[in-house]
């Protein structure tokens, strides 16, 4: 019986697949960003269905991995290279599904060759760029309780439907990968005035975790502000010492994964 669980239920409909009780459930605990990535934020309005859908695996894709797994998976093993309590037998316990790690010159390179395989990339990387949206909505939502507004509609066509393209922007770091924040704190996307205030006006979000910088483009309005995104990411590239560029992100193999001395 449900009668006495708790529900995680706000507005009354699910910001993914915008349908309300009795059609669907609201009573798994949404983590807005997964729970392995040490964020202990918990979402609502997040039905069962779809907060199954994001961690379960689907054999008939090509990437059988399911969205939140790819995502954890990402974050996790460049977690364990920036981590700097490792000692020389942590490499030995590396597991990963995706990369190979070189303990010899700190690097994680993905397993697959993508110029054999371009397909399974292009899906992996597409995943990936699905799940960065996902916590996007969902950690927006958690905030401001306007997830449900149909500026939106291309995000959910996209992450929850597989519907469309959206472009991912990569900030690419100068000297490899360089740890911005602590690790062992829980993680969450903020939301003050300014920033909501530039996703109002100019379309984007910039996100950054764990060491990484992206910029989605969150609304249509974005399309219409690329001068916006130039001139912000040119802002924070500056003199080139810490970043130094901004792309699309096509493949996953474009992120830099070499750990090298900052000091």
């Amino acid at each position: 019986m449900t009668l006495n669980k708790k529900e995680y239920i706000r507005k009354g409909k699910c910001i993914w697949c915008l349908k309300s009780k009795p059609e669907v459930e609201f009573y798994t605990k949404p983590h807005t960003i997964p729970k392995k990535l040490n964020s202990h934020n918990i979402g609502f309005d997040i039905c069962d269905s779809c907060n199954s859908f994001f961690g379960s695996d689907n054999k008939l894709d090509k990437v059988t991995y399911s969205v939140d797994k790819v995502l954890k998976e990402f974050f996790n093993v460049h977690k364990f290279l920036l981590n700097n309590k490792k000692d020389s037998n942590s490499w030995k316990k590396f597991k990963s599904q995706f990369f190979n790690y070189y303990h010899t010159s700190k690097t994680l390179k993905l397993k697959i060759d993508y110029r054999r395989n371009a397909t399974y990339i292009n899906q992996l990387t597409r995943k990936f760029k699905r799940g960065i949206y996902n916590i996007f909505l969902q950690e927006y939502h958690r905030n401001t309780e306007n997830g449900l507004d149909n500026k939106f509609d291309k995000i959910r066509e996209f992450v929850r439907y597989d519907i469309g393209e959206l472009p991912l922007y990569y900030l690419k770091n100068s000297n490899g990968v360089k740890m911005t924040e602590d690790l062992d704190l829980s993680h969450g996307l903020p939301f003050n005035g300014y920033l909501i205030e530039i996703l109002d006006k100019y379309g984007f979000y910039h996100l950054s975790m764990i060491g990484l910088n992206f910029y989605l483009e969150a609304t249509e309005k974005a399309k219409l502000n690329l001068d916006y995104l130039i001139k912000d990411s040119n802002h924070l590239i500056g003199t080139g010492f810490v970043f130094k560029e901004l792309i699309e992100l096509k493949k996953l193999n474009e992120i830099d994964f070499t750990l090298r001395n900052w000091d």
